[in-house]
């Protein structure tokens, strides 16, 4: 295409040379202007014809990416839960499909509008707290986390917010501790942050000594918002929204600090009715049988931190948008939310609640979340401005392949750069 363009220029430039000033008989006069009128009709025709093709060829392309995306989600419609997704290019959305159900009982479809649970995407907004408050001044770190957890009973000389960070500190996290109740850990029965950090306490000793060994723990992102609560002076739910969500006019994102909370346009969970799912309800007694279709979720546990946000694609979308304008907090915010950092273990690749990667010989920011009835997946590549975000409403809905399915697709289409 750019050399069709090069030589139209070309032609351009030919006919202003020999457009230049002489002398010509009526006769020469009339051959040269038929010609020359000849030509500029000729190089109408062409433009059209150009013109028609490309047209002919995007809608083509984006037809084709179109119906195969759709093929990609087949199987999800209006009897099913389902998925949101977005395709974003430096901050414009340009491609977003909606398939399957928000609500079965109601018939309420998936839209850019309903609210999911993206559980451990939830992660990067913690991370992005700790990100401001530091940029702040109110933060380091390399400060220790006694110095802002009451209590806290592990290496209080030298276990740092830095660790918690990048999930090195060796806490051990609260699910594989017992609850004082008895009870299971399973959102069935309702536990709160302090429940979980309180468990994780109560676990007697570190796994290891801090920056010495990596392990994913969400305690790690809960101690997180004890401390920016600590730092701030306010709840959590109330620093994200006065120093993130409003400022980015996402005005349907919150925290789930509150179970009995009304949250509009809220996207129910849902799992299959299979052996996996139905076999350990039934031996606790919440399920009387596995029947059949599916089983509908209600998260019961506010905890938040490594999880416990809710928000609408049109929000995260945003959200993915700041990553390339910089409009809250600049370079220096971007900066210190990709961070990473060498400890004496080998894993480098995360930062604030974000993981690092490559794929295609590209550098990516990527992260995943799931919860018992939800399923996110986001991928960023910052050098092309390019994004991919999903969510699912369907416990095994995977969305993480849906992902990787529609960027396989575009570059079939040659529709990534």
């Amino acid at each position: 295409m750019i050399k069709v363009w090069w030589k139209i220029t070309s032609v351009e430039r030919s006919q202003q040379e020999i457009s230049s000033p002489i002398r010509l008989s009526p006769e020469e006069k009339s051959n040269f202007e038929s010609k020359f009128y000849g030509m500029q009709s000729l190089k109408t025709n062409i433009l059209v014809t150009l013109f028609c093709c490309i047209t002919y060829t995007m809608l083509w392309s984006q037809q084709n990416i179109s119906s195969s995306i759709d093929s990609l989600f087949a199987g999800f419609h209006n009897l099913t839960p389902g998925y949101i997704l977005t395709v974003t290019k430096q901050d414009e959305p340009t491609i977003t499909k909606a398939y399957g159900m928000a609500n079965l009982e109601h018939g309420i479809p998936i839209s850019m509008e309903t609210a999911f649970n993206v559980a451990s995407l939830s992660k990067q907004f913690t991370g992005a707290a700790v990100a401001l408050l530091i940029l702040d001044n109110k933060l380091k770190l390399e400060d220790l986390v006694s110095d802002y957890i009451p209590d806290f009973p592990f290496d209080k000389d030298s276990l740092k917010i830095k660790h918690l960070v990048y999930m090195t500190s060796g806490i051990n996290d609260y699910y594989y501790n017992p609850r004082g109740n008895r009870t299971d850990w399973s959102t069935l029965n309702f536990f709160n942050i302090d429940t979980a950090i309180s468990a994780s306490m109560q676990s007697g000793a570190l796994m290891y000594a801090p920056g010495s060994q990596w392990s994913y723990s969400n305690i790690n992102y809960m101690l997180l918002c004890k401390v920016v609560e600590e730092v701030s002076g306010v709840p959590f739910s109330k620093f994200l929204s006065q120093h993130i969500f409003e400022p980015l006019g996402m005005d349907h994102t919150l925290v789930n600090d509150d179970v009995f909370e009304v949250i509009p346009n809220r996207a129910l969970g849902y799992n299959f009715r299979d052996d996996e799912n139905t076999a350990w309800m039934i031996e606790s007694g919440y399920l009387p049988s596995k029947g059949s279709g599916f089983l509908q979720i209600h998260r019961n546990s506010s905890h938040y931190g490594g999880s416990g946000i809710y928000t609408t694609m049109s929000d995260f979308v945003k959200w993915l948008e700041n990553f390339h304008t910089k409009s809250l907090g600049g370079s220096a915010f971007y900066d210190l939310m990709h961070s990473t950092m060498k400890f004496q273990h080998d894993k480098v690749n995360d930062a604030f609640g974000l993981v690092w990667g490559e794929h295609d010989g590209k550098p990516m920011v990527w992260y995943e979340g799931g919860d018992w009835g939800f399923s996110a997946f986001m991928v960023r590549f910052p050098d092309q401005g390019l994004s991919i975000a999903c969510f699912s409403n369907l416990g095994t809905g995977n969305a993480r392949s849906k992902v990787w399915g529609v960027y396989e697709l575009m570059k079939k289409y040659d529709a990534l750069d």
